[in-house]
């Protein structure tokens, strides 16, 4: 199907038949998208490309310089060619003019005798406007017929199928993720071959080959291609390609917003599971339509908080982050659901083995999230995981959820060093956490350590650290000087200067232990100073 006149259409027709093609026979295949009669000798932005234009000659008459000028900036308007009545105002086309015209396949066209330019013009232009509304007829049919399409088709390989069939040549579809469809199909070794075809003629900027972008929201997602060795696409090609580029991203977006709505109704949920507010007839209906049953023996809650560089947060970093984490913890023995909220990725983990091991399976999982490449090649700079209680029954999820986020909170605290990602490995820093809320740690602060913290400040020494190792190592004299770095004989003058301080007594079971407390409150409430 043609929409379109060439200059060799052209010739063929009545007022053409005594006219002759004296330059740039090579041309003639060039499309004419108007007549234009032209009598001046400067071209403005009257000419847009792609005209014929009709000329007696009369502005430039035998002015050779002046038709040679007018010559090269018809070239330059890329209008399709030049008709010249000679007789009148000129008698023979320059020498140059036909070397020119030659070189850059623009034809030049004559007319040895009186010819009518407005029987011409009219003639063509009632052509080109029927051809016009044709065209225009034929794409509102293409789109209804596309558009009626999208009511029914649940996958996107219909609407290239319709553009192949109208335009009958090679169609390729290349996706952002690389996938590629060919129609008709060829084998992989044929395709490798298409797309470097399509590659060369791109860089050429051949006629044979349309390219087409798929947009949604300003966002490519894949290219469409035509591609054909047979003849030269035109308008009504593109116009086609056009149309079916803004079908597919129909499509698309109708795609994406289903996704987008099915995964906010599943955040939803999740979050609403994490609360408590699912009963466990609930949960089970629910998980089985992921076809887990009855093999899960608990479930635990792991929060990883990101970091970014410049406080971006790049989707296609979050995205794989999500996916890697999910492909760990399967590995490891868990069916993982992910819900993001903002830079929080909470991970609800239904353990599918044995409960003895869940912990270091999991423990497992994230040193291997450490050692693996994407902080080096994505925009998170760092990464903090939490992890909560261990709940055997999946409607008690929400207490793994609680006290996965307090030990978030709690290591934000520790000291450096002192690292634990399970709730259950907080001990002492649980207790100190609850007393820091209901109550003042200064107090007990001060009365067991401010004879030390006041003696090490005053003399510059570090009598607070002897102290902590000292009791670390259960009161060992000999691993406790191995540990601060001296001789046994200074830390007996240590030892003797801490029983001063804190009294003779300050290793006795009792007071011991609300030393060592207060140490590590000490060292908590330094961390949310800091």
């Amino acid at each position: 199907m043609k929409y379109h006149f060439s200059i060799k259409n052209i010739l063929e027709r009545k007022h053409f038949k005594n006219a002759k093609v004296v330059a740039g026979k090579a041309g003639i295949e060039g499309l004419v998208k108007w007549v234009h009669v032209f009598e001046v000798i400067e071209v403005r932005g009257n000419l847009k490309g792609g005209e014929l234009v009709l000329s007696t000659g009369f502005g430039w008459k035998e002015d050779e310089g002046l038709f040679l000028s007018l010559l090269e900036q018809l070239i330059k308007r890329k209008v399709a060619g030049l008709c010249i009545e000679l007789g009148s105002f000129i008698n023979k086309i320059p020498k140059e003019a036909i070397e020119i015209a030659d070189k850059h396949n623009f034809p030049i066209i004559i007319f040895e005798e009186e010819v009518s330019f407005v029987e011409i013009t009219q003639d063509i232009h009632a052509d080109l406007i029927n051809q016009q509304y044709e065209l225009i007829s034929n794409l509102e049919d293409y789109s209804q017929r596309l558009n009626k399409k999208l009511l029914s088709i649940d996958n996107y390989f219909e609407i290239l199928k319709n553009l192949q069939q109208y335009v009958n040549c090679q169609l390729i579809y290349v996706a952002k993720d690389h996938k590629v469809v060919t129609i008709p199909k060829v084998r992989e070794t044929e395709r490798e071959k298409l797309l470097s075809t399509v590659n060369h003629l791109s860089k050429k900027q051949s006629k044979g080959l349309l390219k087409q972008p798929v947009q949604v929201f300003e966002r490519e997602f894949a290219n469409i291609y035509l591609i054909s060795n047979l003849k030269e696409f035109g308008e009504f090609e593109s116009l086609l390609l056009d149309r079916t580029a803004t079908a597919l991203a129909q499509y698309l977006l109708r795609e994406l917003y289903t996704e987008e709505k099915k995964k906010a109704e599943e955040t939803e949920w999740l979050l609403e599971w994490l609360q408590g507010e699912h009963s466990f007839e609930e949960i089970k209906e629910h998980l089985a339509v992921y076809k887990i049953n009855s093999t899960v023996t608990g479930a635990v809650v792991l929060i990883v908080k990101l970091k970014m560089d410049g406080n971006k947060h790049l989707n296609t970093d979050i995205t794989y982050l999500n996916m890697l984490i999910q492909n760990i913890f399967d590995q490891n023995g868990y069916f993982v659901f992910p819900v993001e909220k903002r830079h929080l990725l909470t991970f609800i983990l239904l353990n599918k083995k044995g409960e003895e091991d869940w912990k270091s399976r999991i423990t497992k999982g994230i040193e291997r999230l450490e050692k693996i490449s994407i902080l080096n090649d994505s925009n998170i700079s760092s990464f903090q995981v939490a992890g909560g209680k261990f709940v055997k029954q999946l409607d008690q999820l929400h207490e793994s959820f609680n006290t996965a986020q307090e030990t978030l909170s709690i290591q934000g605290r520790l000291p450096p060093g002192h690292l634990k990602y399970f709730y259950d490995d907080m001990h002492m820093y649980r207790l100190i956490s609850l007393v820091h809320k209901h109550s003042n740690l200064n107090s007990l602060i001060k009365e067991y350590l401010d004879p030390i913290i006041e003696y090490d400040q005053k003399h510059n020494t570090n009598l607070m650290e002897t102290l902590r190792v000292y009791l670390s190592c259960n009161g060992s004299k000999k691993e406790t000087a191995k540990k601060v770095f001296v001789v046994r004989q200074t830390l007996y003058h240590r030892l003797e200067k801490l029983e001063n301080l804190l009294g003779k007594d300050f290793m006795e079971s009792e007071k011991r232990q609300v030393i060592e407390f207060s140490i590590l409150a000490h060292e908590y409430q330094q961390m949310i100073n800091h």
